[in-house]
Order: structure tokens, then C-alpha cells, then sequence
């Protein structure tokens, strides 16, 4: 079980690792730019009036919400910096309203769908926070969201010995969650996606940029031995590969 003392650590990692580099995110965010694409085909016909952004980030989601008339917007994320590029890259309606801060712990106001990209593969306590966030949505309100799957950047954890700093649970897991926090599953999707990369380095680096790396190296040659590793075993004629694992899911408060 985790402390609260090290829950609390843990999320101050997290935020202060996307502050780090939340400018340079949006430059390597390309497969984030894809899932974002692809969990806006889960969005439902007619956006409803009120709607709650989990993790909005930079906003690689948000422009497709605010490419539909919503009365009112809220947009959450752990780092106030990454909402600032948000805040400088997109034109907000007058009536949005910004929450920084876990979202695993907050408290937000009622609304008619709950979206996140991307996002909650970072939560501590899944079951326990969809219940949370389903006490948030209206009866016959939306939950959509998109996280990734445990085969995510399985070649990299096998060559640095490490677990993932992010929740990477099974396809059916997320599905009985969302069940059994009494949500109706309305659809759902899960694809596997390989990224090519010139180099194990540039993959590293792209990884950092993400303010994502599932590790941190502790000396040079640990990092020289993993990088060397790396190319033996998963270098291709179009560079070094890593697989992600992508989940989307749209789902309904019961009435």
C-alpha cells in the first residue's frame, strides 16, 4: 500500500517532470497528437453543454472539444505550466474555468461528459477515481478517455530492467473498472502501434521531452550499456523500434 506521504512525493514528480518541459512537448508529442485524433471519433454526436478535461496538457485534445459549441469548459491539469501553453496556443471561450491539481483528489462540479487523452494511466487508484469522477458526470452523462496498455514500451523496460512509472493495466481490467464504477460501456478500441526512432538515444531523448522517461539512468555507463542493448535487439532498417499499447473507451452514467 502507498503512504500518503509517497503518494504525495510520487505526484510531485510527476508535476514538476511535464513542467520541466512543457515547451518542448508539443514537439514530440506526435503519437499523443494521434490519440487525440482517434479518441475524438468517441466523442458523441452532439457535445453537451458542460464538460470536464481530465490532463488536458497543451490542449492536444482540447481543440477538438472547442471545435463544437460548449457552453462551458473545464480544463484540469497537475501542471500549471502545461496549461499555460495551453492557454497561449488555443483561444478559450470567456466562460472556461482552469482546475491545476491530481485530479485523483479533487473536486469538481457536475457536468455532462468527463474526457481525458492520454491521462489516466497515471492514476494511483483507478477504480477508486472512476467512481470519483463518475459522482461528477450527469445520469446519461459521457466518459471518454484513452490510456495506453501494459505492452507500451515493453522493448525498453526489458532492456533497463524496470517497471513503468505509469499504470499500464490489461484492456479487460480497464472494462471492468469502468463496470464497476458504474459506468455502461458504450464502445471501446485498443490498437498496438510501433514508433520508429533513428536511435536509441533519440528515442531517450524523445521520451525525456515528454516529461515521461520511465527512468532515470543512474550513471553513464548504465545509460552506454542500456543504449547498446537497445540497438542489438531492436534496431530495423528504419531505426530502433517501441511499441505502444493504445486504449480508447466511451462510456454512459446509468440513468
Amino acid at each position: 500500500m502507498v503512504s500518503q506521504k509517497k503518494q504525495t512525493e510520487i505526484e510531485s514528480v510527476i508535476a514538476l517532470s511535464f513542467t520541466k518541459y512543457a515547451r518542448s512537448y508539443d514537439r514530440h508529442a506526435r503519437l499523443q497528437k494521434m490519440m487525440a485524433e482517434r479518441l475524438a471519433s468517441f466523442l458523441p454526436k452532439e457535445i453537451p453543454n458542460q464538460v470536464l478535461e481530465i490532463g488536458c496538457g497543451t490542449g492536444l485534445f482540447t481543440k477538438h472539444l472547442l471545435a463544437h459549441k460548449i457552453k462551458k469548459i473545464i480544463l484540469n491539469d497537475i501542471s500549471n505550466e502545461m496549461v499555460k501553453r495551453l492557454q497561449a496556443k488555443l483561444s478559450l471561450p470567456r466562460t472556461t474555468r482552469i482546475m491545476v491539481g491530481n485530479a485523483e483528489v479533487m473536486k469538481f462540479q457536475i457536468v455532462d461528459m468527463i474526457a481525458a487523452n492520454a491521462v489516466f494511466q497515471w492514476f494511483k487508484k483507478p477504480a477508486d477515481t472512476l467512481r470519483l469522477l463518475k459522482s461528477y458526470v450527469k445520469p446519461e452523462g459521457n466518459l471518454i478517455f484513452s490510456t495506453f496498455g501494459p505492452s507500451t514500451l515493453a522493448e525498453f523496460r526489458k532492456t533497463a530492467s524496470v517497471k513503468s512509472p505509469a499504470l499500464l493495466l490489461p484492456f479487460n481490467k480497464w472494462k471492468n473498472f469502468i463496470k464497476d464504477a458504474g459506468f455502461i460501456l458504450k464502445s471501446s478500441a485498443s490498437e498496438v502501434h510501433k514508433s520508429f526512432y533513428p536511435s536509441t538515444l533519440t528515442l531517450l531523448k524523445n521520451l525525456q521531452q515528454l516529461g515521461a522517461a520511465p527512468i532515470r539512468m543512474t550513471s553513464h555507463e548504465g545509460l552506454r550499456h542500456l543504449i547498446r542493448s537497445y540497438d542489438e535487439n531492436f534496431s530495423t532498417n528504419q531505426g530502433v523500434y517501441a511499441t505502444w499499447e493504445l486504449f480508447y473507451f466511451s462510456a454512459m452514467n446509468k440513468p
